[in-house]
């Protein structure tokens, strides 16, 4: 099977899950130095950033593996607009190396995929934030959520906007009709770029009694990257 980035012979191990060569998969932008715990955007030593301390988003954490950038952008792009499926493997399996951070204690014990309205599931065919946590729930256990959250507003792309745009544009976007009384959540997604998303689900589940909402994401967008 040819590399999906660049047609050499794939590397058929488990990381990888013969979707990448060694390069491409050396390539990806690995997210490693310090950030905030809270939002995941850089801080010198990993405090929590500015941002958080005067404006703290409804989330707790955030995970991620990536920075949003070249090629893992292509990458998620034929996952997402191509149903190239075979890729949620290897994007999978970036997550799955952040889950391992919990202790069994404090695991969440909920996951759920960031919630698609009806209307782009259909025009996209699938939701790809929950294939990967459909990937979440089988390797690590974790009791996976279909519906206890739903978009209900199918707003328009957020591409663009701004941070108060974009949480204007989500006001009533979510809902959630049950209880989650001192629930951990965790909302897998593919990329946070200003976190409103985010922020306006966990929001709900907080209104709805969730003790914590931990957000965890293939890529985090940076400024010098957006």
């Amino acid at each position: 099977m040819p590399c999906v980035l660049c047609d050499a012979p794939a590397t058929a191990d488990s990381a990888r899950k013969s979707a990448l060569c060694s390069h491409c998969f050396d390539l990806l932008p690995w997210y490693t130095s310090p950030r905030c715990a809270q939002c995941a955007l850089p801080t010198s030593s990993g405090a929590l950033c500015g941002i958080c301390l005067q404006h703290a988003p409804a989330f707790d954490h955030t995970l991620t593996p990536f920075r949003y950038a070249y090629p893992l952008n292509r990458l998620l792009h034929q996952f997402k607009y191509h149903q190239q499926l075979s890729l949620g493997n290897v994007l999978a399996n970036s997550l799955l190396t952040q889950v391992s951070i919990f202790a069994e204690t404090a695991r969440p014990q909920v996951v759920m995929a960031m919630p698609m309205h009806i209307n782009r599931v259909k025009q996209r065919g699938f939701n790809h934030a929950l294939e990967l946590a459909k990937q979440v729930h089988h390797h690590c256990g974790i009791v996976l959520d279909l519906e206890g959250c739903v978009r209900v507003i199918d707003t328009p792309t957020q591409a663009g906007m701004d941070m108060k745009t974009r949480t204007r544009n989500l006001r009533g976007a979510f809902a959630t009709h049950r209880s989650w009384q001192g629930q951990h959540v965790m909302i897998v997604d593919d990329v946070m770029t200003t976190g409103a998303s985010m922020h306006a689900v966990a929001k709900v589940l907080k209104q709805a009694g969730a003790t914590q909402v931990t957000a965890l994401v293939l890529a985090r967008t940076l400024k010098n990257e957006a």
